[in-house]
């Protein structure tokens, strides 16, 4: 069943590397700070809605540790009052 699984190119592996380097460099303050930028953005934008990011959080949640959770639900404080 493996091959029904989409696969990536070497285009879009070398940048998931490349992703992956420049966190690992950079921390994961940098991390955050970046995707709550972009996830901002796309609101600002009218691209994402406060459903959609309670929906992520509830997707997301049950795979995140007790600290993880406290900095998402922070975050997403923040984010549903832009």
């Amino acid at each position: 069943m493996d091959n029904d699984k989409p696969k990536l190119s070497a285009q879009q592996m070398q940048f998931v590397m490349q992703m992956i380097n420049y966190y690992d460099k950079n921390g994961q303050d940098k991390l955050v700070q970046d995707i709550f930028s972009n996830v901002a953005n796309q609101k600002k934008q009218g691209k994402l809605t406060n459903e959609q990011i309670n929906q992520f959080v509830k997707n997301v949640s049950p795979l995140l540790n007790a600290q993880q959770k406290q900095k998402l639900d922070d975050l997403v404080k923040d984010l549903l009052k832009i």
